[in-house]
């Protein structure tokens, strides 16, 4: 018996049979576990249930059988996932904060996230992106690119800073919005959210191959660190990323490559790339990101100078793709020229200008940043860096360069080398003017710059991971054990002060601590092929901890658009699209969102004629210019005397206005979260259309 019991265990035999048997107890447990949580269970089920399953299938398949399988399919995989997701509606989005702040007696369970919660502080992400977004597909004007809905009293121009949906040649740079076009608000956001996130993995993942020599397992480290570093989860920077690795991979396979048909798919792979990268429209991140994408390009060209041999047909490809990156550019430039006057000539972000220093707890913040999600924090976004270990990296990229002096990695780990260097300074200490605009570094907050220092800082170690041999000279073990000692004890008195002592507690920084120590030795210990593995074994479940778990998986948007008073904002709207001027006490977008035309929904950039009238000739006091002319949140209160702006925020401002003012402004309908009749005048009444659960419509009557 006990000789059939471990003939049956054995792997490679009763295959089928272990897999029909896995299938069904992964069923039984993950319906046990949804059970137990009685929570979005149908939704639950079949995500524990392939967890279980896929756990399973390491005891009863040939790892190397199965991970060879799902490598050669990945391409594959990632469809079918992905059409799953967009038809199930899931998104990683907040806008469940909703269910708390709107009319929250309205509950209703599919509000809930099916696993996770929902981060209040990603306000730009559920109180602006995706309203924003979804206000582009209701209503008569679908898509436009300027917005009737936002701003109400103007057209607004949705693409630039918001990056809203738009059906014109501008989507080229915006591919994911395709998404709400083909498959409305719900399917959009579910494949804007998740098809990034799968297109960040599958780009990465060949990102690093190609600079790792195709060392598969090196390679996925590199893409887990990259997708689930606190600063790709928390703040959603995908793009940056996703568009310039792509273009990189494509660049190289299309100087490698000699088929005709694929050199044009990968020049429009590039082109997108390109217009893509450009629209992100935030040059905090752009330029620096720019300059590592620069640095691999140099090696890239190094590396197949040899090989490649320009021809006419590969001038004539890349002539076509700047041409036609130059047309979009030229489009995009003539549609939105106002708009980008507009913006470089706030006072904010207008007018910033940085010369660096101060990010140190950004830089080192990777100490700590698997707790994110676990731990109360104020503001874990403005913390979040990459799980990067600098500076350890560029160190050991240095030793490991002198000592070995091999001219292959010149081209490469000079560049890098430069750029991390760069980076390291002016995140860590103030430069000058000077040297912050001949860089362009300028429009870079220190914080900022810290995220494209970790990438630098984890492609470093990579590559060194990849190219370093057993024969090759670190350290040896006894300085590594030294220097990582020391090392680990800066790190981690710069990283923890003494509010994130309190926050972490003695033994959690005990913890980080032994953490930052393994992994300094490992480090600098990498030519042992053992080390690589250890190292790649700690870093992995530390990456998924860190931002497996930051954004919640949400389904639909329910909370959004079948709330009682958006169903009644939507039948006003419906029946009058034209005329629905609204200004909103409370949540401006929500009601966006539902199709509204809200005067108050997010100032992407300034709406002058608007304070003109409401300020009068205080507008053009100096104090006020300086609070309206700028991306703003409106906080908007009706009031009975007092027409004035308050800056409460480096982009949220303070609106008390009349009801007099409203008039003036054509305003018909007001959405507030109080009872508004005591402003009423001889003049001007207020007519209560609805009124249920502590949200008010008014008609305004003149």
């Amino acid at each position: 018996m006990k000789d059939k019991l471990l003939n049956f265990i054995k792997k490679g035999n009763y295959t089928k049979q272990k897999l029909i048997i896995a299938f069904i107890i992964s069923i039984l447990i993950a319906f046990t576990l949804v059970v137990i949580m009685p929570i979005k269970i149908w939704d639950r089920l079949p995500i524990f249930a392939v967890i279980i399953m896929f756990t399973f299938l390491h005891a009863i398949l040939p790892l190397n059988e199965m991970y060879e399988f799902i490598y050669k399919k990945r391409y594959l995989l990632a469809i079918i996932i992905l059409i799953y997701i967009v038809v199930m509606g899931y998104s990683g989005s907040s806008i469940g904060v909703y269910q708390h702040v709107i009319q929250p007696e309205s509950t209703k369970i599919d509000y809930l996230p099916i696993l996770g919660k929902e981060r209040p502080i990603r306000s730009d992400e559920w109180n602006v992106g995706t309203p924003v977004a979804i206000s582009q597909s209701v209503g008569e004007n679908k898509y436009e690119y300027h917005s009737d809905k936002l701003r109400g009293a103007t057209k607004t121009d949705v693409l630039s800073i918001l990056g809203s949906p738009v059906l014109d040649i501008t989507l080229l740079g915006k591919p994911f919005n395709i998404g709400y076009i083909l498959f409305g608000a719900e399917g959009g956001l579910s494949f804007l959210w998740y098809g990034k996130i799968i297109a960040l993995m599958l780009a990465s993942f060949e990102f690093f191959m190609l600079i790792t020599n195709k060392k598969k397992l090196i390679s996925l480290l590199g893409m887990i660190l990259v997708v689930f570093s606190a600063a790709t989860q928390w703040w959603y920077m995908i793009d940056v990323m996703l568009w310039g690795m792509l273009a990189l991979v494509l660049i190289d396979k299309f100087m490698l490559e000699e088929k005709l048909k694929i050199k044009i798919l990968c020049a429009l792979g590039i082109l997108i790339s390109g217009v893509s990268y450009v629209f992100i429209f935030y040059p905090a991140w752009q330029v620096p990101f720019a300059y590592i994408y620069l640095a691999v390009f140099i090696w890239i060209i190094c590396k197949n100078r040899k090989t490649y041999k320009i021809n006419l047909k590969d001038i004539l490809i890349v002539i076509s793709v700047i041409l036609a990156l130059a047309g979009v550019l030229i489009y995009y430039l003539v549609m939105s020229k106002d708009t980008l006057s507009a913006v470089n000539n706030t006072a904010y972000p207008g007018e910033r200008f940085e010369t660096g220093g101060g990010a140190a707890y950004v830089a080192f913040s990777y100490v700590y940043s698997f707790l994110f999600p676990y731990k109360h924090m104020i503001n874990p976004c403005e913390l979040s860096g990459m799980l990067s270990l600098f500076p350890i990296p560029m160190i050991v990229a240095i030793i490991y360069f002198i000592r070995n002096r091999k001219k292959e990695d010149i081209a490469f780990i000079v560049p890098m080398l430069l750029v991390s260097i760069l980076f390291s300074v002016f995140t860590l200490m103030k430069t000058n003017e000077l040297l912050a605009r001949i860089t362009f570094l300028y429009m870079s907050p220190p914080s900022r710059l810290a995220v494209p220092l970790g990438l630098v800082q984890i492609i470093l170690m990579l590559y060194v991971m990849a190219h370093c041999r057993k024969e090759d000279k670190i350290l040896g073990k006894t300085t590594s054990i030294i220097v990582s000692v020391i090392a680990s004890m800066f790190i981690l008195s710069t990283a923890i002060n003494t509010d994130m002592e309190n926050v972490m507690g003695e033994l959690t920084s005990y913890i980080c601590g032994l953490i930052v120590l393994i992994s300094s030795y490992l480090l600098f210990a990498i030519n042992k092929d053992k080390n690589k593995e250890k190292l790649i074994a700690l870093l992995i479940p530390i990456a998924l901890l860190t931002g497996a778990t930051v954004n919640p998986i949400q389904r639909g948007i329910g909370v959004i658009t079948e709330k009682p008073v958006s169903k009644k904002i939507q039948e006003i709207v419906k029946e009058d699209p034209e005329n629905n001027l609204w200004v909103v006490e409370g949540y401006p977008n929500y009601a966006l969102a539902n199709g509204a035309k809200v005067i108050n929904s997010v100032n992407t950039y300034p709406n002058f004629e608007l304070f003109k009238t409401i300020l009068g000739e205080d507008a053009e006091k100096e104090e006020n210019e300086l609070i309206y002319n700028r991306y703003a949140h409106i906080e908007l209160f009706i009031n009975s005397n007092e027409n004035s702006i308050e800056l409460i925020g480096q982009d949220n401002m303070r609106l008390r206005i009349t009801l007099e003012k409203l008039k003036e402004l054509n305003v018909k309908y007001i959405l507030a979260i109080r009872d508004l009749k005591e402003f009423e005048t001889e003049e001007i009444k207020l007519n209560e259309i609805y009124k249920e659960m502590g949200m008010y419509i008014y008609q305004i009557q003149y």
